[in-house]
């Protein structure tokens, strides 16, 4: 089990500079050092510059010690790490996992590295469609993690990429892979706990492996679709223009809901996108030029050709993260956005108030349609 030139080309899409260090979220549990140890050998090979993160969320006692044991680990594998704490630690997975986010954005920038691995599974698929359908997703979408993303925190994570290399990769194989390599790895107890809808899902699949097979067949067939889907959703980006002003203009009506979550997304300047069932019900009330809608911080008002896609005025941040205005705009001294009072009236209240600033709607879009091209499964051949 190797990681070879397909590998190398999906890496160099993302982070072409040899001299950029490659971060990779490591946790001691088996599916991360399985992680580490490929791209360890794989690093060594293509010579490029690995960098451990492992946060210690304090959630547990033993937590800080698990991590010193990583640490020691890549020391002796000759792999710069550093351990990132959580100093406001809370009960709730979904609050760790961003604050695990955060942290290693963060660390990222300082590292200047642009890609961040980790040890995501198809066992992880799996269960992810599982908790997905129970939510009403039907379709390809149910299927996640995929194998590239934007990193899910902004706009801290502007130009981050997160890539899954291990997703049609089974646990058991990596725990086989370590063994063979006589790594040991540890357990975290919280992957026991049924009080957690995913652990719970995890241990009736290990109670039902005739049901586990032939969920993997099915899941395996929704993967597919899933890249067919994303190839098709990344050719819409070709149909949208971004305006100096950041307004977006799309010049056919779109089909997918997801594109238009995706827009109304990066109109707002935040993290999540509306429900798609809200992006159904808004495509069917907006049917006449000129009629508008806010949703999701965005809003939508449709055109004879598609529609125009600013920012809610209503939500607009007012301070800056860093040097970024609303999710939206970044410093610039050579830029010229017009006075607010200049502007046209559909964008002159989200705007920021001084004239040296230039939008990032565009790059987080070809950003996300980039990351929707990259897993083709050609490219994540074992």
């Amino acid at each position: 089990m190797r990681f070879g030139a397909d590998f190398t080309a999906l890496i160099d899409r993302f982070s072409s500079a040899p001299t950029e260090p490659l971060a990779v979220a490591v946790s001691g549990g088996g599916d991360s050092l399985a992680l580490l140890h490929l791209l360890h050998v794989w690093a060594c090979e293509a010579e490029r510059n690995l960098i451990a993160f492992t946060v210690d969320h304090g959630l547990r006692s033993a937590s800080r010690g698990e991590a010193e044991t990583v640490a020691r680990l890549c020391e002796a594998w000759r792999i710069p790490h550093q351990i990132l704490t959580w100093d406001m630690p809370k009960p709730a997975q979904n609050a760790a996992r961003e604050a695990r986010y955060q942290l290693l954005s963060t660390a990222m920038r300082r590292a200047e590295a642009a890609i961040l691995l980790t040890g995501h599974t198809f066992d992880d698929v799996v269960e992810t469609v599982f908790m997905r359908r129970r939510r009403g997703v039907r379709d390809a979408l149910a299927t996640g993690p995929t194998p590239a993303a934007p990193l899910p925190v902004w706009p801290d994570g502007r130009g981050q990429t997160l890539i899954r290399p291990l997703v049609r990769v089974t646990r058991s194989r990596l725990r086989t892979y370590l063994s063979t390599h006589k790594v040991d790895w540890m357990e975290d107890p919280s992957n026991q706990n049924a009080n957690y809808e995913r652990v719970r899902i995890r241990q009736s699949l290990a109670r039902h492996q005739t049901l586990r097979e032939l969920t993997g067949s099915a899941v395996s067939r929704l993967q597919a679709a899933r890249l067919r889907e994303d190839v098709t959703l990344a050719q819409a980006f070709s149909h949208i223009n971004v305006r100096s002003d950041g307004l977006i203009e799309t010049h056919a009506a779109p089909k997918h809901t997801r594109f238009l979550s995706l827009l109304a997304r990066v109109a707002s300047g935040g993290m999540r996108d509306p429900r798609g069932g809200a992006i159904a019900a808004m495509k069917k009330s907006l049917t006449a030029p000129g009629e508008r809608q806010t949703l999701g911080g965005a809003w939508f008002q449709r055109t004879p050709t598609g529609y125009l896609i600013g920012r809610d005025p209503a939500g607009v941040a007012t301070e800056c993260i860093g040097d970024v205005f609303d999710g939206r705009y970044v410093r610039d001294a050579k830029a010229r956005l017009p006075q607010p009072n200049e502007a046209a009236f559909l964008v002159r209240h989200a705007l920021p108030s001084e004239t040296t600033w230039r939008q990032i709607i565009s790059e987080r879009l070809l950003h996300m349609q980039a990351c929707l091209y990259a897993p083709s499964l050609e490219l994540l051949r074992e």
